[in-house]
């Protein structure tokens, strides 16, 4: 039955035509600089890693450098130990990766010191390095049992994954399904590989058993179920009489049983040493020849043990690293192992890797090998967690914390290492699992203690759940909270949850306590001054609520937090300080990018996304909500997700993009409905009435914000700023101004307590739309109040005025509003607006042209953002640097952009009014 293994991988692409296709097709298209990704999915011996073979292979991969790493099960509480396997060939190109980026990939791959900030910091240098070191040539990466790899590495490599697109690099990812993890890789092509047809898996086992019966080889056929595997490996386990009929076929097993039950078989049959020593090979994650033959040595085995096991295929070396004939063989051959001889074959491998290389991996296994609760082995394993949350390797530190807490002596000691797991597991986005362990935490858990996990876990349930169960989990932590920073944090967390759920005698409660607690921080000082200002909002106090306000806007401008400069752009947009807004958004973003904040920047990216819509700059806002949209995403962000999604919404709706809008609010919509935000759905559904109005379905329209009027409170600013405006234009275009009466009535005490001049020009236009006697004057004082508007808005007031003066048959008069809204709405791209200014000045007896696409128009959200980024003076390497994309990427989309606006150098991009730059 002998064979040679290239034999046998030849063999098992019988039938697999198609996917090699495919895989030539991704080769093909990373020799010529087009990136690619593929995510081979299937059952345990479907073929996958006979195709990642065929795809490395020589003549395959002719001109480019091959780089490859298998998950391995026990490995993956090993931080970025994946990453650290397919990167290590390439290190040396290190000095390539953007300085932001380098140190914390360094950090994580273990080649220096210091803190990965954050796990996405480390996978845009992975992309990066990948980038530079294909610069010489093109590069292939192949990751097998992808399914096993640790989550940090598994994100990472998703993640770069998903921003290939001009480098010269293909990663081709194999995922076996049907174990308890599986690979998720959203945003990825991807290929099901089946079972093969009949005919090929004849032909495949007419190899493997030239010499069976044909009633055995019908019972092979059926058996594997053109399990490539199944089909060279199960006649190996059979006797001769079996394959020619004179003996019964075992029974049927599920067929990865039965694979599992054949390689069981042949492993059983070796001598004893090789078969402990085989348990050393599979325990040992690395591969590493030397080490699994070290630890043998511990157990005084001999060094020829793995011999037997290599003469029949099971294992193979090159003589420093030692693999699997399949990854079903090392699985096989460590979970037939009995618990103690697993701990025995781990004590070996901790003592066989001492040494300051090889510390973190030596600890890991020592704590496999532990019998007993012990001290002197969970102070280290903490400690390798610790240094895993430095490295951004937030999944392995909680692996780490929890197992160190499982190991300790003291109640105190595993409460707070279950704490630290809690911590660790939210940071890498486990949210069901830092649940459990909080639950587990808190009954032991001393008071400081029992604060922050209460803390954390309402955070947990506000953005990854119900978001009043989060309130409800705030209101136990501040009974019980004595430190005036995390008591803050508190009130900061449960007013911002309560008031998006619209609980807003709640919300005023969070915000009416912070007048009574000391501030011990700046930050701590910023968020009591926030807070308080909300509750002078809240309780219409609205003299103090301005002067608060603009107090927030001038402080932030020493801060570099960019919570607190979220905070501050939020302050400004309320009281009218649109450039200020803008302003702290810009620096917000900015500083988060710097200090590799991605659980931030995803907020900042929509609230800068909001002051670009308040400046009525659409294209830059769509570009920032776009982002922070993915980005939001890639962190498991529900809530930062939905409000960028809002964003995207509102514009698609001015645009005039219907189909597009409803698709964004479908999926909001199933985002909302999770967490209970109704503030966001809110402000989707003003956008969506909006576009309705303009559409010519003023009904529907007026429907929709009805219903959101019903439940907006004054206070609830800026959905009361502008959803009565909306609710009264809606009405009069459906002649059902009656129904409104009751909220416009509402909006003038409002307006004229609120006194703020954008409040007072938004009352003159309701009442120019109400009061048909006083129209005039009202219209006439709408427009003198325009300034304090946005150029939408303002826009918005010219063309009603122009439309009631048409009405009363002035159309020499009204053409002159008429024509200035048409110009703002064509400038801003706001197609349904410009239709609806362009109708009625045609019938005022006016022709005007149609416009020009505009510059922006022209370019997407990501070609404008790269833009935009070089005319302020970047190099490629520091756009692709912020922007989580390689340089490569930067210069495609630069040509495309040169392309677009017929220019030819950064000079003259430099020259094209592209917005100004949304940076601090």
């Amino acid at each position: 039955m002998g064979r040679s293994e290239s034999e046998a991988r030849g063999w098992e692409l019988v039938g697999r035509g198609h996917e090699c296709i495919e895989i030539d097709r991704m080769l093909d298209g990373a020799r010529r600089g087009v990136s690619g990704a593929l995510v081979l999915r299937g059952e345990a011996g479907m073929g996958k890693s006979a195709l990642l073979s065929y795809a490395a292979a020589t003549g395959r991969a002719a001109g480019m450098m091959v780089l490859g790493v298998t998950g391995v099960e026990w490995e993956s509480d090993l931080a970025f130990a994946g990453l650290h396997g397919l990167l290590w060939p390439i290190v040396d190109e290190l000095d390539g990766v953007p300085e932001p980026q380098r140190g914390p990939l360094a950090a994580a791959l273990g080649l220096a010191p210091g803190e990965g900030r954050d796990r996405f910091l480390v996978s845009a240098a992975a992309l990066s390095l990948l980038a530079a070191a294909a610069e010489f040539r093109p590069i292939l990466c192949v990751v097998d049992d992808a399914q096993w790899l640790d989550l940090p590495s598994a994100g990472s490599l998703t993640f770069v994954a998903r921003r290939l697109v001009a480098e010269g690099v293909a990663i081709l990812f194999a995922a076996r399904e049907g174990e308890r993890r599986r690979f998720d890789a959203p945003g990825l092509d991807e290929l099901a590989v089946g079972g093969l047809d009949r005919a090929s898996a004849g032909l495949l086992l007419d190899h493997s058993a030239s010499g069976a019966a044909p009633s055995v080889r019908e019972r092979l056929l059926d058996e594997a179920a053109g399990n490539p595997l199944a089909l060279l490996e199960l006649p190996v386990a059979l006797s001769d009489q079996q394959l020619a009929g004179e003996a019964p076929l075992p029974g049927a097993l599920p067929m990865t049983s039965r694979l599992r039950a054949s390689f069981s078989q042949r492993i059983d049959r070796l001598p004893a040493a090789t078969r402990e020593t085989l348990l050393i090979a599979a325990a040992e994650e690395a591969g590493e020849l030397a080490v699994t033959l070290r630890a043998a040595a511990e157990l005084e085995l001999p060094q020829d043990a793995l011999d037997p096991a290599e003469e029949i295929g099971l294992v193979r070396s090159d003589g420093a690293i030692l693999s699997f004939r399949h990854p079903l063989v090392r699985s096989v051959v460590y979970e037939t192992a009995t618990l103690r001889q697993r701990q025995r074959t781990h004590a070996a491998l901790a003592t066989a890797l001492e040494g300051a290389d090889r510390a973190e991996r030596a600890v890991w296994h020592r704590a496999m090998g532990a019998l007993t609760q012990s001290e002197e082995v969970a102070a280290p394993l903490e400690a390798s967690g610790e240094s895993s949350v430095l490295r951004g390797g937030h999944a392995s530190a909680a692996n780490a914390f929890e197992r160190a807490a499982a190991l300790s002596e003291t109640s105190s000691a595993r409460a707070r290492r279950l704490a630290a797991a809690a911590q660790a597991a939210w940071n890498a986005g486990q949210g069901d699992r830092a649940t459990e362990l909080i639950q587990r935490a808190l009954p032991i858990a001393d008071q400081p203690q029992r604060v922050w996990l209460l803390f954390m876990r309402g955070v947990i349930e506000g953005q990854s759940g119900w978001l009043l169960d989060g309130v409800a989990t705030v209101r136990q932590g501040l009974a019980v909270s004595q430190d005036p920073s995390v008591t803050l944090q508190l009130l900061r967390e449960g007013f911002a949850m309560a008031s998006q759920a619209h609980a807003i005698e709640e919300a005023t409660e969070f915000a009416s306590r912070p007048a009574d607690v000391t501030p011990s921080s700046e930050i701590d000082s910023f968020t009591q001054a926030s807070l308080i200002s909300s509750i002078a909002e809240l309780s219409s106090e609205y003299e103090r609520s301005r002067s608060s306000s603009a107090e927030l806007v001038e402080r932030a401008e020493g801060m570099d937090d960019p919570v607190c400069l979220i905070w501050a752009s939020l302050a400004g947009a309320r009281v009218g300080m649109r450039r200020e807004a803008l302003h702290h958004a810009n620096r917000a973003v900015s500083y988060a990018r710097e200090q590799g904040a991605m659980t931030t920047l995803p907020f900042s990216l929509q609230v800068q996304a909001a002051a670009l819509i308040g400046e009525s700059r659409l294209e830059l806002a769509y570009a920032s909500a776009d982002e922070g949209w993915r980005l939001a995403l890639d962190t498991a962000q529900l809530w930062a997700a939905s409000w960028n999604l809002m964003r995207l919404v509102q514009i698609d709706a001015l645009r005039g993009e219907e189909e597009l809008a409803h698709a964004h609010h479908a999926e909001l919509q199933a985002l909302v409905s999770r967490s209970g935000a109704a503030a966001i759905g809110q402000h989707a559904t003003r956008s969506l009435a909006l576009l309705d109005m303009c559409l010519g379905r003023p009904d529907e329209a007026l429907e929709r914000l009805l219903a959101m009027m019903s439940t907006t409170q004054p206070g609830s600013h800026p959905l009361f700023l502008y959803g009565v405006p909306d609710t009264v234009e809606t009405a009069a275009r459906a002649d059902r101004l009656d129904e409104v009466l009751p909220h416009a009535d509402r909006f003038r005490r409002w307006a004229e307590e609120y006194r703020s001049p954008e409040a007072l020009a938004l009352l003159a236009r309701c009442r120019g739309l109400i009061d048909e006697s006083g129209a005039e004057e009202h219209f006439a004082r709408a427009i003198e109040l325009a300034p304090a508007l946005s150029l939408f808005d303002a826009a918005r007031s010219e063309l009603l005025y122009g439309e009631w003066l048409r009405r009363q048959r002035r159309r020499i008069d009204a053409r002159r509003y008429l024509r200035r809204a048409l110009e703002c709405f064509g400038r801003l791209g706001t197609a349904p607006w410009e239709a609806r200014a362009r109708v009625e000045l045609r019938a005022s007896g006016e022709t005007a042209r149609r416009r020009d696409p505009s510059t922006l128009d022209q370019l997407t959200p990501q070609e404008l953002q790269i833009a935009r980024l070089v005319a302020s003076g970047k190099t490629n390497p520091e756009v692709a640097a912020q922007l989580f994309l390689s340089p490569r990427t930067i210069d495609y989309h630069l040509r495309k952009v040169y392309s677009k606006l017929d220019i030819a150098s950064r000079g003259e991009l430099a020259g094209i009014d592209l917005g100004e730059p949304v940076t601090a």
